[in-house]
């Protein structure tokens, strides 16, 4: 009885593959059917799984939907910081990395933003969102701030304020993502990089050359 059991608890064999076949799943599921509409049954038919092998990896949904947030998470914050690494060298080329980054479709795919949209958008999930991603957020608008100071004084633009045209950076990429969630794989990522420096060309003409 005692093997038994201890049969049960251990994933079995190729349990990494699987239970990352189910946190994509899960993705693809909240796309569809948002976090209040995703099910373990509905997560366990995508994921082509069992919902026992659901339970058995992730015990109960709202856990399940946790590490679904705390797996984009990761994955965009290693993205941001090695694109923003040594901005201070060299800025414009660490907000051109960004740039490509965050409209690279391995970050940014329609399933992906459509989950992080569900959860900052669905009243009883945005505290899990502040909770766990807020931190990162005040983090990732510091490093915009810090960035776009530097460019505006090594630029002598006086007349410009870093927390606004950093804000204003932000918005835009924020605007573009949401259209990614509308327009799915239909959305021109190309166009999308040159909107956004095109902002940053407006502000820095002779850091950024003018992208039509």
């Amino acid at each position: 009885m005692a093997a038994a059991l201890r049969a049960i608890r251990t994933v079995p064999q190729g349990g990494a593959a699987t239970r990352a076949s189910i946190l994509e799943a899960t993705i693809g599921v909240i796309a569809r059917q948002s976090l209040s509409g995703t099910t373990v049954e509905r997560v366990a038919l995508a994921a082509k799984v069992a919902p026992g092998t659901v339970i058995l990896h992730f015990k109960r949904k709202e856990a399940l939907l946790v590490e679904v947030l705390d797996h984009l998470t990761s994955e965009f914050e290693r993205a941001r910081a090695s694109a923003l690494q040594d901005s201070a060298a060299d800025p414009v080329e660490a907000l051109k990395r960004l740039i490509a980054t965050m409209f690279d479709p391995a970050v940014s795919a329609p399933d992906k933003v459509s989950v992080w949209y569900a959860f900052w958008g669905e009243a009883g999930s945005r505290s899990t969102y502040l909770e766990r991603v807020g931190a990162i957020d005040n983090r990732y608008h510091d490093d915009m701030v810090r960035i776009i100071a530097g460019l505006i004084a090594r630029g002598g633009h006086r007349h410009l304020d870093a927390e606004a045209v950093a804000t204003g950076f932000i918005g835009v990429l924020e605007y573009l993502w949401q259209e990614i969630m509308v327009e799915g794989a239909a959305f021109d990522r190309a166009l999308a990089q040159r909107t956004a420096l095109n902002y940053l060309a407006g502000m820095f003409p002779e850091a950024f050359a003018l992208n039509s």
